[in-house]
């Protein structure tokens, strides 16, 4: 009984599904509604052309080709990033964008047209905006010189209460430190697993957070004890530099950009290109922040740069050479790379990779 009750059920729901896709497979066609609206732009973008380079402060001339008969020009409406928008009311179809208060780097215009009241079309140009600051160059003079660890493949530093924390990296060499400045040795040091690359650290809110180089893992440490505390993970696609402004973690990825990332949960809320009066600064590495402003090793290079957190623009540059171990010009396992300050005296440290020696200097703005 079970049997004859379920078969007639079964062969009712099979002849139903079968019906159903005959009546679909000859079906007419019909577009959907929202494609069958798509409509034409009325007008063109005449200038400016995507990829034009302009220095901060420049205005720039933005015009749109006349609309047909028919097509009243209501109003249009400039986007750049986070500026304020500017509004343009009436038919006007030739005005100018001033660009003193955005920031640098490569910066998208969206120009959204307005038409009788409803019409609405967008337009974009692609721009790239130079600082309109020649970088100050600064001398320095060394305070003093201590012994540092030559086995020591530095990419990170941090300074406080007489000792300096320092992040040393290489796939089994990586470590975190608590080092003591008049020797140069760890009392402390926690070794990392064979399979990380370690990169920046930040000293936060008594806490160490140690960023790797391409596995997207960070690791958070009691600064006391060196003890882990946690680990998360980031998006950024490598690790390079870390401080923090005391709100947020910067971040370097070894390009010209910057990331401010919250601490908490690790996830991005700022980003800024770093550009001088000449183009862009690549190689960003280790960083340090100092009363407003970051500064940045540029891998590979001799020079820190001093950096605006706000625009992105370089502020000044300092000029390491005469720091750098004899011999060791050129050999990219000995690179300046190390940036500590002491904020009660303002003197920095700086050392590089398989440096045998760590600098206190003082800063000099130059004449």
């Amino acid at each position: 009984m079970y049997l004859l009750y379920r078969l007639p059920r079964v062969f009712v729901a099979v002849s139903l599904v079968l019906l159903l896709s005959c009546c679909r497979k000859h079906a007419p066609f019909h577009t959907p509604e929202s494609a069958s609206q798509v409509l034409p732009n009325i007008t063109r973008l005449v200038k400016p052309a995507t990829g034009s380079v302009i220095t901060c402060g420049d205005s720039v001339e933005i015009e749109l080709a006349k609309p047909g008969p028919g097509n009243t020009l209501d109003s249009v409406v400039v986007l750049a990033g986070k500026n304020i928008p500017l509004r343009m009311p009436g038919d006007r179809t030739r005005f100018f964008w001033h660009s003193g208060h955005d920031r640098v780097g490569q910066v998208t215009l969206k120009i959204l047209v307005f038409y009788n009241d409803t019409l609405q079309e967008s337009h974009a140009a692609n721009l790239v905006i130079l600082s309109d600051i020649f970088p100050k160059k600064y001398d320095y003079k060394v305070i003093r010189e201590y012994p540092h660890d030559p086995e020591a493949y530095t990419q990170g530093l941090v300074f406080e209460n007489g000792y300096l924390y320092e992040s040393t990296g290489l796939e089994g060499e990586s470590s975190l430190r608590l080092v003591n400045i008049g020797t140069g040795k760890p009392e402390k040091m926690v070794s990392m697993g064979r399979e990380f690359f370690a990169e920046g650290i930040a000293l936060f809110r008594d806490q160490i957070y140690q960023i790797t180089y391409k596995s997207q893992v960070g690791f958070v440490y009691d600064k006391n004890t060196l003890e882990q505390i946690r680990s998360f993970d980031y998006q950024i696609r490598e690790g390079w530099g870390l401080t923090t402004d005391g709100e947020n973690l910067v971040m370097s990825d070894g390009s010209s950009q910057l990331y401010f990332i919250e601490p908490e949960y690790f996830t991005q809320v700022d980003r800024i290109e770093v550009f001088d009066n000449k183009g862009m600064i690549p190689s960003l590495n280790e960083l340090e922040y100092f009363r407003g402003k970051i500064l940045a090793n540029i891998y590979g290079e001799s020079d820190i740069a001093i950096i605006d957190p706000l625009s992105g623009k370089v502020l000044g540059k300092l000029d390491l050479r005469k720091l750098i171990p004899r011999g060791s010009a050129g050999d990219m396992n000995m690179v300046l790379n190390g940036i500590a300050v002491n904020p009660k005296t303002g003197h920095f440290f700086v050392t590089g990779k398989h440096w045998p020696a760590l600098y206190e200097i003082e800063l000099i703005p130059a004449l």
